[in-house]
């Protein structure tokens, strides 16, 4: 991808070192007041729609089908192929904990340092802004950085979980709010962007034994991630063949995976934890009992809502700004 301009370059940088500081950013949920009036607001309401149109966009569709891909997508996809490429050169170091291997310190912050170029990179390609937009380049930069950044993981607890998987959300949530991408670009965001996410953060946590973040008491479906679920099980509604109970079948598993994420995400979980699947996985395991992946979906968009969005050691570390905002009534 082409450098941005140097004028909004720098601004961007700028603007992404000083956002905390300038307000552009601000954690407000803190305890029990302020999570109940987020579980009220426009901006939760947003996101949980914005999953749901997500989920909605691969309804019936493999991986491998063809969908749009403007170039936009394939400067995303671009990008994570070059931050996986990073992790050979930045290889795990030898230390005795099991668990959080400091070299992934060096990989975050090498992620980090190129967001906020890349944020300016992506805005120079949005559809011209209808009148209304947001943010202005400079700050959509600032916060589509800083929900980037925290996607992939925590530098200084060296974890993962569904809340760094909240800002992924909310960062491609963000890039359509910026036309960045657009509504038909749905389909695509999920078949491949998300998906090219998948497996980077797959290979970061194998490689650098990244923390399961809710293992620290925050219940979740899986010890790092939802939405994978969601997305993949939407692909499978209407399926003539694979039914809930398959992802036992660890056949089909091998076969089917590359093209539906709930497999993929079943056979890694099978892959990287040892004994009975029921005893390791037991909400995925009672969910396989389910009849319909009509009902799947529904389920665990509730699940994600209540477990993820409703969750204070969760949503503690989402920050508010223009493109998600913060509109209280309280007397901050």
């Amino acid at each position: 991808m082409d450098a941005a301009p140097g004028l909004l370059l720098a601004e961007a940088r700028r603007a992404a070192a000083a956002a905390e500081n300038e307000g552009v950013l601000t954690k407000r949920i803190c305890d029990q007041r302020t999570l109940q009036h987020w579980k009220l607001s426009a901006s939760h309401a947003a996101l949980m729609q914005f999953a749901n149109d997500l989920a909605e966009a691969v309804v019936g569709r493999a991986v491998s089908d063809t969908c749009e891909e403007r170039p936009v997508i394939g400067a995303l996809l671009a990008e994570f192929d070059a931050m996986a490429a990073w992790i050979d050169e930045i290889p795990p170091i030898q230390q005795a904990m099991r668990y959080g291997n400091k070299a992934f310190k060096a990989w975050h912050a090498r992620m980090a340092e190129r967001a906020p170029a890349l944020m300016a990179e992506l805005l120079e390609q949005r559809a011209a802004p209808e009148s209304g937009a947001p943010a202005a380049p400079a700050d959509a930069a600032a916060e589509l950085a800083a929900y980037f950044a925290e996607a992939f993981g925590s530098p200084t607890r060296i974890d993962y979980g569904t809340g760094h998987e909240l800002q992924l959300l909310a960062w491609l949530r963000g890039l359509e709010l910026m036309q960045v991408l657009d509504p038909a670009d749905r389909p695509a965001v999920v078949l491949r962007v998300f998906e090219r996410y998948l497996a980077l953060m797959r290979r970061l946590q194998t490689t650098y034994c990244l923390e399961p973040a809710g293992s620290h008491g925050v219940w979740g479906l899986d010890d790092y991630q939802h939405l994978v679920f969601v997305f993949g099980a939407a692909q499978l509604v209407g399926h003539a063949r694979i039914q809930p109970s398959s992802i036992h079948d660890e056949e089909l598993l091998a076969e089917a995976g590359a093209d539906y994420l709930y497999l993929a995400a079943v056979a890694f979980i099978r892959k990287v934890k040892k004994g009975p699947f029921g005893e390791h996985s037991p909400y995925l395991n009672d969910i396989s009992a389910i009849d319909s992946w009509d009902k799947v979906v529904k389920g665990l968009l509730r699940m994600y809502e209540g477990e993820v969005l409703g969750k204070l050691p969760v949503v503690q570390h989402l920050r508010f700004g223009a493109l998600l905002p913060w509109a209280t009534p309280y007397n901050d």
